[in-house]
Parts: C-alpha cells; structure tokens; sequence
C-alpha cells in the first residue's frame, strides 16, 4: 500500500515529467495502436472478401441460370419445329382429316405437355380450315376461349416463328408463347402454337438458386420481362423496378445498383441462342448482417482489450517502476528495502519465459488454422472443377435413348442396357470421396465407352492396354471418360471416316502414365503449344475449349501436386496422344 502511495504521490510531483506515467502511456500506445490497426486491416480484408464472394456466387448463379434457360428454350423450339415439319401436321392444316396421322399430333399435342411439365398446352392450328388442335380434339377457332396470340400469329412472315409473353385467357398463368408456322409449298397454313408456363420454369429450374431475395429476368428483344422471380414484373417493362437498372448494356462484371430502395449487385449477360438478355441480382443485404456482426465483436474486443490493456499497462508500469520506487523511498526513509530483490527478479524472468511460449504456442495455432484453410481452400477448388464438367453428353443420350424407344419392343434391346450402363456411370459419378481405384475407374469408363458408342454408332473402335500391376492404384474420378469423349469429338468425329482409340496404361518409377491416343484429324501445330502452355499454368482455370482436359489437369494438380497432370502430343492428319500422369498411390 505504500508503494501505491508514494507512486501517486510522484505522479503529481512530477506530472508528465513522472517515469511512472510515461512507462504508462508508452506501454498503452505500444499495444493499443497496432490492435487498432489490425482491426482496421481486417475489417477491408473481410469486406473485400466479402464482396468477392458475392460476386463469385452471383456469376456462379448467373451462368447457371443462362444454360438453363437457353437450354430449354432451345429444346422447345425444337419440338416446335419438329412438330411443325410433321408430315401428318401438314396434312392436317390442309383438309383437318381424321386419320391415322390426326391421330398422331393430336396424342402428341396432349402427351409433350406431360412430359414437359413446364408446357402449359400445345395448339395446331390449322388457317385453311379455321379449325385448332387442342388434347385430342380439333375444335373451330371460334370455340377456343385462349386466342389472343391470333393476331400475333398473322403479323409472322417467317419459317423461325415468333416468341410473345401473355397471360392465358389475359389472366393465368402467365405464358412464353412460341408461334412455329406451318409451311406446305412455300405457303402458310397454320402454326404449332407451344405455350410455356414462365412460372413453372422458374419454380423447378431456377426457384432454389433465387429463393432468398435474389431476382433473375429474362427480357426479350422488345425489353419486356418473360419470365421473373417475382410474378408480378411478368410482361412489363425493366424500368418499372428501378432507374436504368435493367436497361443498361450487357454487364459481365458485378455492379451495385439500387433497386426498390435495396442495394443489389447486379450481372446482366446476352442470350447465346437469341436476342433475350439475362439479368441477375443479389440483394445485398444478405451479407449486411455479417458486417455488423463483425463490427460489433471488433468493438467489443477491443473494449475488452483496452480494459485489459490498461490493467496490465497499469501493472507493468508499476512493477517497471518499483525499483526507482524502492530508492526513492529508501533515501526517504533511510532504511533499506525489506522486498527481496532475488525473488523479484525470479518473477520477471518467469514472465519472460510465460510470454516467449505464449507466442510461440500462438504462431503453432496459427500454423495449423492456415494448413487447415489451405486444405479448405484446394477442396473447394477441386468441388468447383468437378462441377465444371459439361452435362451435354447427358442430354444428348437422353435424347438418342428416347428415339431409340419409339423404334423397339418392350423386350430387352439396347435401349435397357444403355439405360443400364448410364445408370452405373451415374451412381458412380455422384457417389462420395474423389478417389477409386484404377481398376473401377476403367470399369466405369468401359461402361460409358459404351454409352458412347450407343450415339456415335461405329464410328470408332476401342482398344486397352492396361498393365494388370497398376489396377489397385489410387486415381482420381472421372478422369478417362471426358479425354475419350474429347478424342472422339474434336478428333475422330471431324475426319469423317471411321476412327480407332487405344488406352495405354503403364508404371514408370513412382508414377503411372495412362495414354489414351486418337487417330483422328490431330491439332494444329500453334493450338496444340497453347493448349500445353494452359496445361502447365498451375493456377485455377475456366477455359471454354477442351474443357475435360482442362478439368482433369486442374483435379491432378489440386490432388496430387503440380509435378502431375496431363501432357498433349499430336500431329496433324495423324492423330493425338494425351498423357495423364499420377503418382503411385494406394486406396
């Protein structure tokens, strides 16, 4: 307690000039500025990090939504126009006979809507005779109470049709109309009137991914909104949800722009088949929550810390300041201190060593949290590069599977096995971990050799050459299949004569080197020193061509390290060799 008061004492003896009070402030500053210039430097980080996350994920959503979208529209038109070149469709509008072929379109009029849920109704009219197919009847025009795309369906002078949003009967629900004419000798005669609900492609393609706030239009060549998240945009124009939100210039990068009075970043994007133009935008707020989050435990950490700051400030001052303290109170006293000086410095050295192994325990954690996040950080990658893989190989055999069951009987035929071996792939694709064996993954992709044969007939023959002593390795999923489909697409496919593949695989030392060779048209010379060049970068990348290469080279460097990955050799009119190599490793 004397201490304490002879310390106060001399603070106001000495004021600014007290050795006391300068330790103090000194030690205060000392620890209290860098805390606040770190909170401050974290504080940008997170936010900018932020920012890029929204911005990612908004690109991520958007590119999404625009596969999706044109995909459909563009296998709608396709039915359009495949039901529009139907020989009984055009016999119908010229005489509305009931035949075998009025039959036909009349089953397909009411089944398409079934198996596309999103098609509202399909229409067949026929203009000679006044009359419009409707589920499996043929009723004059005046009897149908949905018209209102007649008058649109006059003002077409072309075989590509027309594309109108509307509401059915000018109520519900709101529709994309598509207008296919039919042409019989040059001549119109009718059209395939395919009505899509808007509201149904939103709910079961894009609902999940814009659920919470987030807002997505399509807007067509008139910029009218023909299909919207919020119902009620349907059919109007983009200036009615915010000034110059919507009107603006295709946007491939994020942008801040109010609309309603919330803050969104908004992506907007052209249509790939169409004059359409896409729009994206993610609310803001959605992250607001996370800042002032984060700002309050900034705060509150540094009251905590500028509390215990002063404590310890306050502490270390006074024991700093103890031993001039102690003469100071000796020359006053005349009498020798009575604290032991060997058991002070027994303390302060104590607090040395306490403070040397709390940092180095710190920078231990430290360690261990940033390998965790790197970890984190190539999974994250590799989850993003094995999304990347392009799923119209899928739809493309869908499509040959579903031809193929109009053709057969309800017996086995190849239609069930490929159903089968489709099946397999799948369960294998989807199933979880990023590792089988080699010997499964020849398996699978056997099975998907012949999916592919399935669609391109015998375009090409397959051999393997597989040394038996690496098939219990370790390698990564879905690794042949999309350089075999990358073979026959960009090399056997573009010669036009019926080509060969060979799959080669070997030990060299502590790696395996799987080859699978093409004899088809080869690469040019400068693309192919270009496509290596992509290959060797080991930073993250999005190329559009030669994406299963690309794809499978990225997972090889993200799993097994950049030393690994895939090498191409070609010559032109000889064929290509693409070289995966691994390294040795057990399940």
């Amino acid at each position: 307690m004397n201490k304490i008061k002879n310390i106060w004492f001399n603070i106001r003896h000495f004021k600014f000039n007290s050795i006391f009070l300068r330790t103090f402030l000194f030690i205060t500053a000392l620890t209290v500025i860098p805390f606040i210039v770190l909170s401050i430097m974290f504080y940008s980080n997170t936010l900018k990090n932020i920012r890029e996350e929204i911005a990612l994920e908004n690109s991520y959503i958007f590119d999404n939504s625009v596969n999706i979208i044109d995909r459909t529209l563009m296998e709608v038109d396709t039915l359009s126009s495949s039901l529009a070149s139907n020989e009984s469709t055009q016999l119908y509008t010229i005489n509305n006979v009931s035949t075998d072929s009025f039959k036909t379109i009349s089953r397909l009029a009411k089944t398409l809507p079934i198996i596309y849920r999103y098609i509202d109704s399909i229409y067949i009219y026929s203009e000679p005779t006044d009359t419009v197919i409707m589920d499996n009847n043929s009723i004059p025009l005046s009897d149908l109470s949905d018209t209102d795309w007649i008058s649109a369906y006059h003002a077409v002078t072309s075989p590509k049709g027309t594309i109108i949003p509307r509401s059915k009967n000018n109520v519900y629900p709101q529709l994309i109309t598509i207008i296919k004419p039919i042409y019989v000798a040059d001549e119109k005669k009718g059209a395939i009137i395919m009505n899509i609900n808007t509201q149904s492609i939103y709910n079961s393609m894009l609902y999940q991914q814009y659920k919470d706030g987030r807002l997505f239009f399509l807007v067509n060549a008139d910029n009218k909104i023909i299909i919207s998240s919020e119902l009620s945009y349907f059919n109007t124009y983009p200036d009615n949800i915010g000034p110059n939100t919507l009107t603006i210039e295709s946007n491939p990068k994020n942008s801040v722009y109010e609309i309603n009075d919330k803050n969104y970043v908004v992506l907007s994007g052209d249509s790939s088949i169409s004059d359409y133009k896409y729009i994206s935008a993610y609310p803001l707020e959605l992250y607001e929550h996370k800042l002032s989050t984060m700002k309050l435990q900034i705060i509150g950490i540094l009251l905590l810390l500028m509390i215990i700051i002063f404590i310890l400030a306050y502490v270390a001052s006074v024991r700093s300041y103890s031993p001039l303290n102690e003469i100071i109170s000796f020359l006053d006293n005349s009498q020798p201190p009575a604290d032991s000086i060997e058991e002070e410095d027994k303390n302060e050295l104590m607090y040395i060593i306490n403070s040397i192994q709390t940092h180095i325990n710190d920078k231990t954690k430290m360690a261990e949290i940033l390998e965790e996040r790197m970890k984190l950080l190539r999974k994250s990658q590799y989850d993003m590069l094995q999304t990347q893989i392009n799923p119209h190989f899928l739809y493309n055999t869908l499509e040959t599977i579903n031809w193929m069951a109009y053709n057969m009987s309800n017996s086995e035929n190849p239609v069930s096995k490929s159903l089968i071996n489709l099946a397999s792939f799948f369960r294998n694709t989807l199933t979880s971990g990023y590792f089988v064996s080699i010997e499964n993954e020849i398996k699978y992709t056997k099975e998907y050799v012949n999916i592919l044969a399935l669609r391109y007939g015998d375009l090409f023959d397959i051999e393997w050459d597989i040394d038996e002593s690496i098939l219990s390795y370790t390698i990564i999923k879905i690794c042949l299949q999309p350089i075999i489909e990358n073979a026959v697409y960009h090399g056997i496919k573009q010669k036009n004569d019926k080509g060969l593949i060979k799959i080669k695989g070997l030990c060299d030392d502590n790696n395996i080197i799987l080859i699978v060779s093409d004899d088809g048209i080869g690469i040019e010379k400068d693309a192919l020193d270009e496509l290596n060049k992509t290959l060797s970068e080991t930073s993250f990348t999005n190329e559009k061509s030669h994406i299963g290469l690309s794809n499978v080279n990225q997972r090889i460097k993200i799993i097994f390290g950049d030393s690994y990955g895939i090498h191409v050799e070609s010559t032109v009119g000889v064929g290509t060799d693409v070289y995966v190599t691994i390294p040795k490793k057990e399940q």
